[in-house]
């Protein structure tokens, strides 16, 4: 799979592809669309209760989704298109998979992530997102090894033509001025606090 338009072809027809961030490779679909959710957590094995990134195309669309102060558009700002990953109230309003919200009631959250891929700017809608790899093994870095560890489970994918980093992205939890690390990855802790 090469075109673009291929992509939202079969993300729109509930397919499950293999895509290449700037970090790793990653299982998507379309946020909103339940059995293509189930597809991924079948896939990988993944716990139910763990929820999805949700990818966007850029700030505008994860304002949309999240609700995004001051601080968190910063960063968005200084780190997106990158290997930074955003968790901000959602926004009541959006329809997800609820497997792509964390928490209940007013304290809601949603992860968001706008990697560095070119893929990402042709997409109509945000994708739910996770590393491809089975649950407990390693992100696959390379696409002959995913291809390899998914073969015939995915609807298609799309191979990087650059080397990626293999390292995940960080995420970062912004709640008013207050943020707190949820995990290290790629973006180191001195340019978050820069």
């Amino acid at each position: 799979m090469t075109d673009y338009a291929d992509i939202n072809e079969t993300l729109s027809s509930g397919g499950v592809l293999l895509l290449p961030t700037e970090t790793v490779y990653g299982l998507a679909c379309v946020a909103a669309d339940t059995a293509a959710v189930d597809k991924i957590y079948a896939v990988k094995g993944r716990d139910f209760e763990k929820p999805l990134a949700v990818c966007v195309k850029d700030l505008a669309e994860a304002e949309t989704l999240g609700l995004l102060d001051e601080a968190a558009r910063e960063l968005a700002i200084r780190h997106w298109p990158g290997s930074l990953t955003l968790v901000v109230k959602a926004r009541p309003e959006i329809v997800l998979d609820p497997r792509c919200l964390s928490g209940r009631g007013q304290d809601v959250t949603i992860a968001l992530r706008c990697p560095e891929a070119a893929w990402r700017e042709s997409l109509n809608g945000p994708l739910a997102l996770t590393s491809a790899n089975r649950s407990g093994q390693p992100d696959c870095v390379n696409y002959e090894s995913a291809m390899a560890e998914f073969d015939g489970e995915l609807d298609g994918a799309l191979m990087s033509d650059t080397p990626l980093s293999g390292a995940p992205s960080t995420i970062v939890s912004v709640m008013g001025a207050d943020f707190k690390i949820l995990r290290q990855g790629t973006l180191a802790v001195t340019e978050i606090n820069s």
